[in-house]
């Protein structure tokens, strides 16, 4: 059936009650008073709704730039299973949050992200990442990035400042905000729950004496990595089994959050003999 002819509800205009409720969802308060988030573009939505609960799809195919999009739609409407809803152009980059947008939205609801709600590992010596006070949405969605490229068993936020849901954190993630164990907890919590898994906890720090690669990640590990800003704060430094330190030799005595986290965690996917 041709997009054009489908029965879905569309939606015209702007200042529609519809619209303006899905706008809301971009700002924190809306996302946490409603319990729900967006999920834009084909990519991170293909992803979604094979791993989580969408309640709702809002398309405009003026805006699609691929035969994959109207494939998607199609497939999603044979499904029978999530409610579509057609906009017009204008409604439609009213509720996005990208310049430039492919014309598919998403309505998620949002998981829980409680320590305990982590399955447990199939594995003994589990690798997971730590970030504490990360502030930039790009930034947490990177590093969801990394954590689900590298084979972590879990994402744990501590102090956070940018929330799971941002679009834009959901954007950078790429889908990978889908496949991560996610969890949100303070430092002491999260030191806790990790040592009660028998875990060993290495803190990358600037203060560090020992470069990674001198670091035993051969058990379970955690790695912790601070704020863009301030590195790691002085919350987790006393909970830490070690600290650990990326050598540099240019000028710069830091580097981008995501990439701190990726070489750390390379460094103990090496160790653990998982490399292919």
């Amino acid at each position: 059936m041709d997009i054009q002819e489908s029965e879905d509800e569309f939606i015209q205009s702007r200042q529609n009650p519809r619209v303006k409720a899905l706008a809301k969802l971009r700002d924190r308060s809306g996302r946490r008073k409603l319990g729900l988030f967006c999920v834009e573009g084909l990519r991170e939505l293909s992803r979604a709704v094979n791993l989580v609960s969408v309640d709702e799809i809002y398309y405009a195919p003026e805006l699609f730039v691929s035969r994959e999009h109207s494939e998607f739609l199609e497939n999603v409407r044979s499904c029978g299973k999530i409610k579509l809803c057609r906009l017009s152009a204008a409604a439609f980059e009213k509720v996005s949050n990208r310049e430039g947008p492919d014309g598919l939205l998403g309505v998620a609801q949002q998981w829980p992200t409680r320590l305990e709600d982590i399955p447990e590992f199939s594995t003994k010596t589990p690798r997971i990442l730590v970030a504490d006070s990360i502030e930039k949405p790009g930034n947490l969605g990177a590093l969801m990035r990394t954590a689900d490229a590298l084979g972590a068993n879990a994402l744990i936020l501590t102090n956070p400042v940018t929330d799971i849901f941002n679009p834009g954190t959901v954007r950078a993630s790429q889908g990978a905000i889908f496949s991560v164990n996610l969890a949100v907890a303070s430092p002491i919590a999260a030191a806790e729950w990790l040592h009660g898994l028998g875990v060993r906890i290495f803190g990358a720090h600037l203060g560090a004496s020992k470069a990674l690669w001198h670091a035993d990640f051969s058990g379970g590990c955690a790695i912790v990595v601070g704020s863009e800003k301030d590195g790691l704060g002085d919350d987790w430094v006393g909970l830490l089994d070690e600290k650990i330190k990326i050598p540099m030799s240019g000028a710069s005595d830091s580097m981008n959050v995501n990439v701190a986290a990726a070489v750390c965690m390379y460094e103990a996917l090496r160790q653990s003999g998982e490399m292919k």
